[in-house]
C-alpha cells in the first residue's frame, strides 16, 4: 500500500491534480486534528510536492481536511495595476518577474523568455496569473516543487512499472496503477497518448490510482477546452469583438486589401475592407505596407472596417495623398494661410491649402 503525509501527518485520502499548465492543486484529509497553514510539504508515494494551504481545517471525528495550491498560492491573488514603457522594447521577463514578486511566487530564472513585448505594456489590477496568460499563454506551470516555470512541460515516456487498467481513445483517457508516480506527470506518453491532465488519488483501503486525460480532444487542458467550447456556443462571435493589426497589401479604390501582422491571431487575409477614419470628409491613398487597425462593426464578421492608421512614429505614418472634402469654406490657421497656395492638386471649386513635404494635401470646397 502506498503511503502519504501532509506536513508529517498521515494522509487518509488525497486527490492531486496536475495540469499541463497553470497551478496544481490537491485535496487532502488527515486522521489528526492538526491546524495547518502556510507553505507545507505533501508526499504521496514517491511524489514530493510543495504547496500552500488555501482553505480547510479541523472537522468532525478527529480529522482535518485541506485544499492546497502549488507554490505560494499567489498566482490567484490580485495585484495592483502598473504600466511599463521602453522604446527599446520591454522585456517579457521584466513583466513576469514583477508579477511574481508582487504575488510572492518563485520563478525558475533559467526558463524566463528572452523575447520583448514592444514599447509598452499595461498591467491591469487583476489576479497575478492574468499577466502570465497574456504574456505566455498556456506556456507556464507551477512545478511539483512549487517553482513556477515558463514553457511547456517536458515530454517523457512511462518508465516505471505500472498496470494499465483501461484506455479510452475516444475521449483520450488512460487509467493506471503504480506505486511510483513521481514521473507520471503531464507530458508523459502512455499507450501512445500524451497526458495533459493527471489526477493521482489515494483512497482509504484502496491502491494508489492515476487517471490521465490526454492530448487530442484537449491540447493543453481538458477543463480549459471544455470552458472554451461552452463560450464559443454562448458567444459564437466573440473572436470578432477585438481590434486587430493588419498590413496594407494593396489599395483598391477606396478600399484596402490587408494581411494580418501576426498570423498567430488566427485571422485571415481580408480584401476590399472599407475605411472609416475618425475625421469626416477625409480620404487617403495610403502607403503600401503601412499598418492599420481593423475592427468588426457589431462583432459582425461581414462588416470589417479600418478604424485607425499608423502612429506618427511609424514608417507608414505619411500617406501618398491625403484629401479633405467639405461643402463650406474651410478656415485654416493664420500660420498656414501664409503658406497656402493653389496647386495642381485642385480638382474643382476654390482652394485653400498647402503641400507638406512629400505628402500631397488636397482640399476641395463646394
Amino acid at each position: 500500500m502506498s503511503t502519504a503525509t501532509l506536513a508529517g501527518h498521515r494522509v487518509t485520502h488525497a486527490r492531486v491534480h496536475l495540469p499541463a499548465w497553470g497551478v496544481w492543486w490537491a485535496e487532502v484529509s488527515i486522521d489528526e486534528e492538526a491546524e495547518l497553514a502556510g507553505r507545507i510539504p505533501l508526499n504521496v508515494a514517491d511524489l514530493a510536492l510543495s504547496g500552500t494551504v488555501m482553505s480547510g481545517g479541523i472537522g468532525p471525528k478527529g480529522r482535518a481536511s485541506y485544499r492546497l495550491a502549488g507554490g505560494a498560492g499567489g498566482w490567484g491573488k490580485s495585484i495592483a495595476a502598473r504600466s511599463y514603457a521602453n522604446d527599446a522594447g520591454l522585456k517579457a521577463a521584466t513583466v513576469i518577474s514583477d508579477a511574481a514578486s508582487a504575488c510572492g511566487e518563485t520563478l525558475d530564472a533559467a526558463t524566463l523568455p528572452t523575447t520583448r513585448l514592444g514599447p509598452a505594456f499595461v498591467r491591469e489590477a487583476a489576479p497575478a496569473a492574468r499577466v502570465l496568460e497574456q504574456v505566455v499563454p498556456e506556456a507556464w506551470y507551477v512545478g511539483e516543487d512549487g517553482t513556477t516555470r515558463i514553457g511547456k512541460r517536458t515530454a517523457t515516456s512511462l518508465t516505471v512499472p505500472a498496470a494499465v487498467s483501461s484506455v479510452d481513445r475516444a475521449v483520450g483517457a488512460v487509467a493506471l496503477a503504480s506505486d511510483s508516480i513521481a514521473t507520471i506527470v503531464p507530458g508523459i506518453t502512455v499507450e501512445g497518448l500524451e497526458a495533459v491532465d493527471v489526477l493521482h488519488e489515494l483512497a482509504p483501503g484502496a491502491a494508489l490510482r492515476s487517471m490521465l486525460w490526454c492530448a487530442g480532444i484537449a491540447s493543453t487542458s481538458r477543463r480549459l477546452s471544455a470552458h472554451r467550447r461552452i463560450l464559443e456556443q454562448i458567444d459564437p462571435r466573440r473572436r470578432y469583438r477585438g481590434v486587430f493589426e493588419y498590413r496594407v497589401v494593396t489599395q483598391d479604390g477606396e478600399r484596402l486589401n490587408l494581411q494580418p501582422i501576426r498570423v498567430s491571431i488566427g485571422m485571415p487575409d481580408i480584401q476590399r475592407v472599407p475605411v472609416r477614419p475618425g475625421v469626416s470628409g477625409a480620404r487617403a491613398t495610403v502607403a503600401l505596407g503601412s499598418r492599420v487597425l481593423v475592427s468588426f462593426i457589431d462583432a459582425d464578421p461581414a462588416r470589417p472596417a479600418v478604424l485607425a492608421f499608423e502612429d506618427a512614429e511609424g514608417d507608414g505614418f505619411k500617406p501618398i495623398q491625403l484629401e479633405f472634402d467639405a461643402t463650406t469654406l474651410i478656415k485654416l490657421a493664420a500660420g498656414v494661410l501664409g503658406a497656402a497656395r493653389q496647386t495642381d492638386a485642385v480638382q474643382a471649386g476654390p482652394f485653400l491649402g498647402t503641400i507638406i513635404g512629400p505628402c500631397s494635401l488636397k482640399v476641395r470646397i463646394g
